[in-house]
């Protein structure tokens, strides 16, 4: 949506179903209002409102509402199916059937379900499942009074597609804001993986254990994103004699959703991998265990030998690390081993650190909207409306992340990593417990309770024989946040009692686990009051201008108090860090719009002031004395945590223009496109971060503070030039063929990587053409023939940063991540009506 701050999300933009939400708010972490809504052939049709009355009609609806219209039956009866093919394994059934029960009683029924292996190969099945829902439509002899109920049955199963490594020529320096890295998509090379189809998600990746406080925890990352809800809706309206009418809409949905997916990082070349892990893992930990005297540290015990209490601490005999390891190690390197076949790994030129974030929500949602509309007239015509919303909504999350091994290939396989001699004997313990690394890296559990009220009016006035007509309204609303949330920060050794420490029956895997820490606690209450008035003046039937402006706001989501409120930060010396969650939004908009039969078009200019909101960061303070180390590195997750508050805002200000040309001479040609310019900007952001310094092979060998400022700078992922290109052709009008073909042209400009001013990296610009063609064989019978990305083309959509000193071993290129385009994708579908 042009103008927001964001991309992908729905923070500012709610999806609904019938003028209700699925779930209260459209931001909720690994639950965005996207896993609830799917289109098929019980969906009559979409509408949109941008701005204006859908902030003040909904909540959250300030950019934009998106409203999915289901369909409900009449008094004929009326039914279809729809089999949709594609080229990677998709086939979708779509059925309905609606008519009806007696005069005043109707009904509809119908819903999908669907199988395939996915738009990328992750080698089993990555979606699979459906919906099926239903209504009852009562309505009496005069329609004054209807009553609908309407049931939903969500049981899904989609695969989450992140990014691929890539690399590109070395780079001299890192990207600054005034002289970023530049990526050129000709010299993008893959590293393993298939850009167009390809995923580092495999069978050999697909199952693997974690550790919580429960003890082992079995996942399958083929459960996806995986959505299980029951949504069940009443909807009431009575218009009375004297024109008042009273309208009520009620929603409860209740269910689980599941977010089982892996997140990659930059490739690292085998034995580079395999000598950091040896640095990281062992030998500094170890290096630092020597001069504490911790003797029973198991990287001590296991991997050295000839260290004991007269010369450990300042008699250590080695000031330095390599002194240290060349003196008492007594394994040889660090060996990587397929888990499936226990062979060395010697095939594999790269070597990956997957991140699974494995996550379960419990959630449900109680929504109720009650309005009583009138219209009068008073100087012109007034539709007015007034309502009051309630809301109930509630969210328990389960989330963590862990760290595994595997190899970069289309068919990745988990690695198990083993100290050796120089025998190939296994030496200490494993460093990996059957290819997981870290088996608790980080993550969160939440319990989260939410109420909301909300009044709001509006009115739609009509004047100057319907030559202006201004829409003016206001809205307030409450927020009551009742939130607990337990990071997992406490660090615990669940090596198995019966397992001997530093043996090689044991594995570093388990010794420090994340579990979740103390509970801490948020009980607040936020509330906004907005505005917002619009009108349109025409001054013939296809000549108007317009304008916009409001004053709107934008209360806390889960996201924001789940992961970023009071309650997850750490206690300071102050206190608990208290943050100032509410958002005003600035809207102001204006424009043209010209339209006739053979042309159409609009022109608006916008700008948007997104006040800055608190957010709360923390890092580790490695220069206290509490984690200090006479020589080598400091374990980073032993030194004190400093919170700190900053804000962030964003402005943006731009263009847009649409236009649509129908030219008589060529009757069933249509041209329609649009073009925007914006220039979103941050404010406030200014923050202190922690950064590893590395050497040529990627061992950390210590840190540093940098300072990160955004301001001034473009929000990640957003391009200052959108165009959008969507011509078509009828047949039917010159040669009497059912036949319409189309295509579409997306043009999106350069991107940032992300907002901070460290390792600044901009992905291309790119531009993507689809195809496709619509057959009516019969009145009732229509095929579609539809092609993504026609031109196959290689794109990246957005990416991580690109870091100077991840580079290969002979220093001519650097490594990356990216999310690319999909490939050509080819679908096609068949749809009977009757």
């Amino acid at each position: 949506m042009r103008g927001l701050p964001v991309t992908g999300g729905y923070r500012y933009a709610p999806q609904l179903i019938d003028g209700l939400p699925t779930f209260e708010d459209p931001e909720t972490p690994f639950m965005n209002n996207d896993v609830f809504i799917r289109v098929d052939l019980m969906t009559e049709r979409v509408e949109a409102i941008k701005g204006g009355p859908g902030g003040i009609l909904y909540s959250n609806g300030l950019g934009a509402v998106v409203n999915y219209i289901t369909r409900t039956g009449k008094q004929e009866f009326e039914g279809g199916y729809k089999i949709e093919l594609s080229d990677y394994g998709l086939v979708r059934n779509e059925a309905f059937v609606s008519g009806p029960i007696n005069k005043n009683l109707t009904f509809a029924l119908g819903g999908f379900y669907r199988i395939s292996n996915g738009m990328r190969d992750v080698g089993f099945t990555a979606d699979n499942g459906g919906q099926i829902r239903g209504n009852l439509v009562y309505k009496s002899d005069d329609e004054s009074t209807v009553i609908e109920t309407h049931a939903l049955i969500l049981r899904d199963k989609t695969a989450f597609y992140q990014n691929i490594p890539f690399t590109i020529p070395a780079i001299s320096q890192r990207g600054t804001p005034e002289n970023p890295t530049i990526i050129d998509q000709d010299n993008i090379q893959s590293v393993g993986i298939n850009f167009r189809d390809g995923a580092l998600t495999s069978p050999g990746l697909r199952y693997f254990e974690l550790l919580d406080q429960n003890g082992r925890k079995s996942v399958d990352i083929a459960d996806g994103i995986n959505p299980e809800f029951d949504i069940s809706t009443i909807k009431f309206s009575k218009e009375l004699d004297s024109g008042w009418k009273f309208g009520a809409g009620l929603r409860y949905t209740t269910g689980v959703s599941g977010f089982n997916a892996i997140f990659v990082d930059p490739a690292v070349e085998r034995e580079r991998f395999l000598s950091q892990r040896a640095n990281n893992e062992i030998n500094n930990p170890a290096f630092v265990a020597a001069q504490n005297c911790d003797l029973d540290d198991v990287r001590l015990t296991g991997y050295f030998s000839g260290i004991n209490q007269s010369n450990c601490g300042a008699n250590l005999p080695a000031s330095t690390l390599a002194q240290f390891v060349q003196q008492f190690a007594n394994y040889d390197r660090v060996q990587a081993n397929y888990l499936d076949t226990g062979k060395e790994v010697t095939d594999a030129q790269y070597l990956n650190l997957p991140v699974p974030f494995i996550t379960t929500v419990e959630a449900d949602s109680f929504s109720g909207d009650f309005r009583i509309q009138k219209s009068l007239n008073l100087a012109g015509k007034h539709d007015l409306t007034l309502g009051g919303y309630v809301s109930n909504y509630n969210y328990d999350m389960n989330f963590q992340a862990a760290l595994l091994v595997s190899d970069v290939s289309e068919n990745a396989r988990l690695i198990d990593l083993i100290a050796v001699d120089a025998n190939g004997q296994q030496v200490g313990p494993s460093l990996t417990d059957r290819g997981v690394l870290v088996p608790s890296l980080f993550g969160q559990n939440s319990d989260a309770a939410f109420r909301g009220y909300a009044l709001y009016a509006l009115d739609h006035w009509e004047l100057f024989d319907n030559r202006l007509k201004i829409d003016m309204g206001v809205r307030w609303q409450k927020l009551d946040v009742d939130v607990v949330t337990q990071p997992l920060e406490l660090r615990r050794n669940l090596t198995p009692s019966d397992v001997e420490p530093g043996s090689t029956e044991d594995t570093l895997a388990d010794n420090l686990v994340n579990l979740p820490g103390d509970p801490r606690f948020q009980e607040k209450s936020y509330d906004a009051f907005g505005w917002s008035i619009g009108g349109n003046y025409s001054f013939t039937n296809n000549f108007a201008i317009y304008g916009l402006v409001s004053d709107s706001f934008r209360l806390p989501s889960p996201e924001d108090v789940v992961f970023r409120g009071s309650a997850t930060n750490q206690t300071s010396p102050s206190g608990s860090v208290e943050l100032n969650q509410v958002e005003r939004i600035l809207q102001i908009e204006g424009g043209t719009r010209y339209f006739s039969r053979e042309f159409d078009a609009a022109l608006a200019v916008f700008y948007n002031d997104f006040s800055a909101r608190d957010r709360a960061s923390a890092y580790r303070d490695f220069t206290d004395p509490s984690c200090a180390v006479p020589s080598g590195v400091s374990d980073l997750a032993d030194c004190p945590i400093v919170d700190q508050v900053f804000n962030e805002g964003v402005s943006n200000i731009g263009v847009e223009f649409e236009a649509g040309l129908r030219p008589t001479f060529l009757e069933g040609f249509e041209l329609k496109g649009s073009f925007v310019y914006q220039k979103p900007e941050f404010k406030g952001t200014s923050r202190t971060d922690v950064r590893a310094i590395v050497d040529s092979l990627g061992t950390i060998t210590g840190y540093e503070f940098t300072e990160v400022n955004s301001d001034g700078r473009r929000p990640q992922r957003l391009s200052e030039i959108l165009v959008n290109v969507r011509p078509s052709f009828d047949f039917k009008p010159t040669t009497g063929l059912p036949l319409t073909i189309y295509g579409q042209m997306l043009y999106f400009s350069d991107r940032f990587a992300s907002a901070s001013d460290i390792d600044v990296t901009v992905f291309p610009s790119y531009t993507e053409f689809d195809i496709g063609a619509l057959v009516n064989f019969t009145e009732g019978l229509t095929g579609q023939v539809h092609v993504n990305n026609l031109t196959n083309a290689v794109s990246l959509t957005e990416g991580g940063t690109i870091g100077i000193d991840n580079r290969t071993t002979d220093g001519t290129r650097n490594f990356g991540v990216g999310r690319p385009l999909f490939g050509r994708i080819i679908r096609a579908s068949l749809t009977y009506r009757f």
